[in-house]
């Protein structure tokens, strides 16, 4: 080996020999025995087969002995250590990058008090500098204030999608072991695959889902909401067509024909689901309208984020109205079935689609739902942020429910609870509750006897012979108002069966009694506000209660409302109704002279027989030339032709007649035997 080969040798094994001892000494500096490592690490380990290559580089000037001798020391040294250094560079690495990360936090924490202080200092010299400036103050502050309120509204109408599905709050009131019971009962053998939805559970039951022809297509944005419109396809504009022609037979079986045809047309599963209603089937009309939902969800626009309440959809668009009414409609059925929190989310759901307009009436129901289901800050929230635009106490139903949800508040919520029109923390629930319950009853005094009534109750004699209340009689008020109460006492009498809520109830109507002795001015006020305030009622109130269906509250509709033929699938559509296509005109033909006179008599029985209308003396039934877009009965169009001479066809019918009724005259024998037996029991 020569003299070169060997110092390469012996210096690798005392680089190998420095490393084993730093990692294997603990106690070492950390700094001093990484530096060293790190240095002297970079030498590469060294190669018993390059020694061999040197040697004979050399000419071979070393013997075997020799060679043996120099090598035999060093090479236990090399194959000893050679596996240490590795694990030893790691730990020292590892301990290293420790040591720096505990380092990295103490410098952060001054770079940030350095920046804190400096954020500081700058506010401070801005405040000082636009001290003055308390007009820009004012602005900003109004404008935020407008921001807030509008975020608050919005905030008011999200949804919560996990409370959207009233199996849920079935399995927290009866139990899960209950609902699957039922659902293993209503299980069906041949099951179908569906899409999972919120709003609906698909049935096993259901026919497959095709190309159903119905989407949505967003309009614009506005305000910060988005506005949204469903469309129709060709394909499901011929099938409106059809069930509009199946609507006007009056027959519920051509409409059955149109869904048997087309399982997910959203007109035809409305409409029989109200003819399943009105015969008692409450499960089929259930199910087909969670069918329709179905349809409705699974054509949603990406965008459509329902639970937001920053969408909109144009009521007075027809294509947009089904979906209004479904959702109403399961939310009735839903009640019905005591899920009022699932009912109060739908609310929402149904409010922040129009909260403007509330094309339904929402507001006339949202507190009966929030106080079944306990939602009493929500009611007082509601009534705080709404009352400055929409004078929500007009309402009766929001000047009672208001007060109890008051009255129901418990002591934790009563600190936010009478902050309502700004009050306040220091009243009560209970003298908060008081002062808005007297309020509602010298506003709506008329209101008291018949809850009583509806309640089957009676309160002390003071009152109900008092002056003020027994005056106050309900036919006095003006139709709209009386509308509304008989409403509100359909819908929310069963509120104030509680023994303590009567009992609260009837000594604040003794302290109202008290105030009208005393001559109280807001006494006079109230009622010249009922009077003048409640004239005419908007169209929405009169297409909230025919699609609750309270037979007291529909008894009391006007005349020219009540006695108007109504479609289910589209009850009392608006004055400025738009469709996104025309239904094309249907054909008609004159009468015929030479018809056959006994079928001319019986379509003479049709109440809308005209014999001057349409195909076969019948007069067409009213037609809609946009889709939903003009009400039933608004008029007919009649046949082309002109007056025809009605005399020989009248001799023809009055041979018929007097044919038809020799054919029912009994034979004399017969009536001669029967008079002579008459005679003879005499």
């Amino acid at each position: 080996m020569s003299s070169r080969a060997a110092r390469r040798l012996y210096q690798g094994g005392e680089v190998i020999r420095i490393r084993g001892e730093v990692g294997e000494d603990g106690g070492e500096e950390e700094d001093t025995g990484g530096r060293v490592a790190g240095r002297r690490g970079q030498i590469p380990a060294t190669n018993l087969f390059d020694l061999l290559g040197d040697d004979e580089g050399d000419g071979g000037e070393s013997s075997n002995e020799s060679t043996e001798e120099t090598t035999s020391p060093p090479a236990k040294a090399v194959d000893k250590p050679l596996d240490q250094p590795q694990p030893a560079s790691r730990r020292k690495h590892k301990k290293k990058k420790k040591k720096k990360g505990k380092d990295k936090p103490e410098v952060d924490v001054h770079k940030h008090q350095e920046g804190s202080d400096e954020v500081d200092s700058a506010i401070r010299e801005v405040n000082e500098l636009l001290g003055d400036a308390s007009s820009g103050k004012e602005a900003a502050s109004s404008a935020l204030e407008a921001n807030l309120a509008s975020s608050l509204r919005h905030s008011l109408l999200t949804v919560d999608r996990r409370l959207l599905n009233a199996e849920n709050e079935m399995r927290r009131i009866f139990g899960s072991r209950v609902v699957r019971a039922e659902h293993r009962r209503r299980r069906s053998h041949q099951r179908t695959l569906h899409r999972p939805a919120v709003f609906a559970t698909p049935g096993d039951s259901w026919p497959k889902m095709e190309k159903l022809g119905l989407s949505m297509q967003l309009t614009e944005c506005k305000d910060g909401c988005q506005y949204f419109v469903f469309v129709h396809s060709p394909a499901y504009q011929r099938v409106q067509f059809q069930f509009l022609e199946a609507v006007e037979t009056f027959d519920p079986n051509a409409i059955g024909a149109v869904l048997h045809a087309h399982p997910y047309h959203i007109d035809s599963l409305l409409q029989l689901s109200e003819v399943c209603k009105m015969s008692e089937d409450l499960q089929m009309a259930t199910e087909l309208l969670a069918r329709a939902l179905y349809c409705f969800e699974c054509s949603f626009h990406p965008l459509f984020s329902y639970t937001q309440g920053n969408c909109r959809l144009d009521f007075s668009r027809a294509e947009n109205r089904p979906f209004f009414l479904a959702l109403f409609r399961h939310l009735y059925y839903i009640g019905r079935k005591g899920c009022h929190r699932t009912a109060l989310e739908f609310c929402k759901l149904l409010l922040g689609l129009d909260p403007t307009g509330d094309p339904l009436g929402v507001l006339l129901m949202v507190d009966y739902h929030a106080l079944r289901a306990g939602e009493y800050q929500f009611l007082c929230d509601l009534f705080q942020q709404w009352e400055p635009h929409r004078n929500l106490s007009q309402l009766p139903n929001f000047a009672f429910s208001l007060p109890l949800a008051l009255f129901h508040s418990t002591p934790t919520q009563v600190g936010e609870a009478c902050r309502v029109e700004g009050e306040g923390e220091g009243v009560s629930s209970v003298t908060r509750a008081d002062e808005k319950l007297q309020e509602a009853l010298i506003m709506f005094p008329s209101l008291l006897f018949p809850l009583l009534d509806k309640c089957s109750v009676t309160l002390d004699q003071a009152v109900m012979t008092h002056s003020f209340f027994f005056s106050c009689s309900l036919s006095r008020e003006p139709e709209a108002l009386q509308l509304l109460i008989k409403l509100y006492i359909e819908r929310s009498h069963s509120l104030w069966k509680e023994p303590e809520v009567l009992t609260w109830l009837e000594a604040n109507a003794r302290r109202v009694t008290a105030r009208a002795d005393s001559g109280d001015p807001l006494i006079q006020d109230c009622a010249s506000k009922r009077q003048r305030r409640y004239v005419g009622t908007p169209r929405n109130i009169y297409r909230h209660v025919i699609i609750s269906d309270f037979q007291q509250a529909v008894a009391s509709l006007p005349r020219d409302i009540a006695d108007a033929p109504i479609m289910m699938y589209d009850p009392l559509p608006p004055p400025d109704s738009t469709s996104g296509y025309t239904r094309p005109e249907i054909p008609h033909s004159t009468l015929d002279e030479h018809e056959n006179p006994l079928l001319l008599f019986l379509r003479s029985l049709l109440p809308t027989f005209d014999p001057q209308g349409g195909p076969g003396g019948a007069r067409a039934a009213p037609r809609m030339g946009r889709v939903g877009g003009v009400p039933a009965g608004a008029g007919a169009e009649g046949g082309g032709g002109g007056p025809l001479n009605l005399q020989p066809m009248l001799e023809q019918l009055t041979g018929a007649l007097q044919g038809l009724i020799e054919q029912m005259r009994p034979p004399q024998g017969e009536g001669e035997e029967g008079s002579s037996s008459e005679e003879e029991e005499r």
